[in-house]
């Protein structure tokens, strides 16, 4: 029994994830962490570990009461066992281990809670004259981690291009054909978050800020996402320099994605133009209609709804900028497709995508643009974004995404309202809220700070 519900425990939790509609946030943060550490027959009970070196002690509880009965029935749906589930913090069940002197057993994915999206690896991704360059230059990183000439390997480019996408591909490379060496990916809204935090905490205590300093200088590989918001954070951006330091004169492989060439960057320090340019900046530009069209093809072909090919060389013919706006339109039409239950023609596309289409250099901000925005880096869909669901995380994305349509487009409360399927009151309500939580929450700050440079970079 205990060997079967362990060899199915991520099929459990994917399970739990989509039963319960659980954000990924709220997955990766508590679910995705927890392991099963034993199974007693004799009375179907199993003890689950809780990550409490991550979580806390407040881990346990929240857990037990948020999840556990999720957890259950995802156990019983997938592999027909009910069982009793009791949770506890993994620290302890390491103490009861030492305690009955057992030789310590060795963990062999050091990268157990590394976040990272399943689908982003060098098989999905689409290579095209835009960026066969910086796919080349991440598989061979990918292939030699810690003798790579490239280091750092920074690559660069607006946003929407597929740069999250290869570094999330090296990572899934390095944990297949190397799983000994330690992958950090984090991106650097959480990792401001981790420093700022670590740093506030540690005028009680410095243990704190040692831990974080050794989370990110222990590992055989960092990867940080959008490295440019980083830049004028002075505790964050000290505190990277040297952690940057530490591992490069340790022969540790360092992958950096920014929207700039380090030269470009006004603000970045000189010592860190330097170092940035010590391996290989790399670039990603817009893709060509050839690589559009090859993108639109693979989503349709792992999509259970198809556009005809028409109606996706209208799609690629006509949306230039980048991967996230292609998609976009892509996702709009087919969330049409499934409301309205009609085929979609190459005038319905029209219609349905105007705006998102470029009709000058500079992109035409839009409630729609934001909503796919807001949607992608969420990890949410659109149809999640305008629900009536009420999960704290979809609350939170979608008052975020009214907020900032407020703000960046020329539309009425009840222009918006519209798009969002919401009343005014509720638009002016959400409005209000991030207002006032923006005056005092610094972590609501820098998602909003984060999100604006995208959309107006």
């Amino acid at each position: 029994m205990e060997n079967e519900v362990k060899n199915k425990w991520l099929e459990i939790l994917e399970y739990l994830k989509n039963e319960f509609s659980l954000t990924k946030v709220s997955y990766e943060t508590w679910i995705l962490p927890l392991k099963l550490h034993s199974v007693n027959e004799s009375d179907n009970s199993a003890v689950i570990a809780v990550q409490d070196s991550t979580l806390g002690q407040m881990g346990v509880t929240h857990i037990s009461n948020k999840y556990g009965l999720f957890l259950q029935n995802s156990i019983e749906e997938i592999t027909g066992y009910h069982l009793n589930l009791s949770f506890v913090n993994s620290s302890e069940l390491q103490s009861d281990t030492n305690d009955k002197q057992e030789a310590p057993v060795k963990e062999n994915n050091p990268n157990i809670n590394i976040s990272l999206n399943e689908k982003y690896t060098f098989d999905t991704f689409i290579v095209g004259k835009n960026n066969s360059m910086a796919h080349a230059a991440a598989l061979s990183v990918a292939e030699s981690p810690l003798s790579s000439e490239y280091n750092p390997l920074y690559i660069y480019g607006g946003s929407g291009l597929g740069k999250t996408h290869l570094i999330h591909s090296i990572a899934h490379y390095v944990m297949e054909h190397s799983p000994n060496l330690k992958v950090l990916y984090i991106t650097s809204e959480d990792y401001i978050s981790e420093i700022v935090e670590a740093m506030r905490k540690s005028k009680q205590d410095r243990t704190t800020l040692n831990n974080i300093k050794r989370k990110y200088r222990e590992v055989d590989i960092l990867m940080i996402d959008d490295v440019q918001f980083i830049i004028g954070k002075d505790s964050s951006q000290e505190e990277f320099f040297h952690t940057f330091n530490a591992l490069y004169e340790q022969g540790k492989q360092i992958i950096l994605t920014s929207d700039k060439h380090p030269n470009q960057m006004e603000k970045l320090d000189e010592r860190y133009k330097s170092r940035f340019n010590w391996g290989l900046p790399i670039d990603i530009t817009a893709p060509d209609y050839e690589t559009r069209l090859a993108i639109l093809q693979d989503k349709n072909d792992n999509n259970a709804i198809k556009l005809d090919l028409p109606v996706l060389k209208y799609v690629a013919e006509n949306i230039k900028t980048n991967i996230r706006d292609l998609e976009g339109a892509y996702n709009k039409l087919i969330f049409r497709s499934k409301l309205q239950h009609c085929e979609i023609t190459v005038e319905t596309a029209m219609e349905d995508i105007k705006d998102l289409i470029l009709t000058d250099e500079k992109q035409k901000i839009t409630i729609d643009y934001i909503i796919n925005i807001v949607a992608e880096h969420y990890n949410v869909t659109l149809e999640e974004i305008i629900s009536k669901k009420r999960t704290k995380d979809l609350v939170i994305a979608r008052h975020i995404c009214i907020y900032l349509c407020s703000k960046y487009t020329n539309s009425s409360q009840a222009e918006i309202g519209s798009k969002m399927d919401k009343d005014r009151s509720t638009i002016s309500s959400a409005c209000d809220s991030i207002e006032k939580r923006l005056k005092t929450d610094v972590s609501l700050q820098n998602e909003i700070d984060i999100l604006t440079k995208i959309i107006n970079p």
